[in-house]
């Protein structure tokens, strides 16, 4: 009797020791997936804070008045788009878990997608193809929250 009680409170230990770890392993996952997308929120700021400059090149190559950007303007969205990309990459692969994320961000990818990188490159979906691949996916669910970019 006695060796039954000792086996069932190691097992019950060991239950405890096993779900904590998992916890410890969740909770360090996001925090590490939240301090990734921060850094990326924060080139991807900075990045269209950037192309602001720009607004008038871009006005005018969405209206047809332009036939395409300046090198600067150019590097600039490259640039953006690359990130961009990269973050879609890491949604696709489930990389980022992190409740409502593709929601979150998925909404300024459209609009920036839209606005900025479908009228700038050639062929998008070979420059951006985890991008354009996101945006085809998800482009339906997301339209709800893009009202106006």
């Amino acid at each position: 009797m006695i060796t039954a009680v000792s086996v069932a409170g190691a097992l019950t230990f060991y239950g405890l020791q096993v779900n904590a770890g998992a916890e410890a392993q969740r909770q360090a996952k996001l925090t590490s997936e939240l301090q990734m997308l921060t850094q990326l929120q924060s080139a991807i700021g900075d990045s269209v804070y950037g192309r602001v400059r720009y607004r008038r090149q871009f006005r005018e190559l969405r209206a047809g008045r332009r036939a395409g950007l300046s090198p600067a303007a150019y590097r600039q969205t490259s640039e953006e788009a690359a990130l961009m990309d990269y973050l879609a990459w890491l949604l696709d692969h489930r990389y980022v878990t992190t409740g409502h994320a593709d929601r979150l961000w998925g909404a300024q990818m459209v609009c920036e997608y839209q606005q900025a990188f479908a009228p700038a490159f050639a062929d998008p979906a070979h420059e951006l193809p985890d991008l354009v691949r996101f945006i085809q996916r998800r482009g339906r669910q997301l339209s709800q929250l893009v009202e106006r970019c």
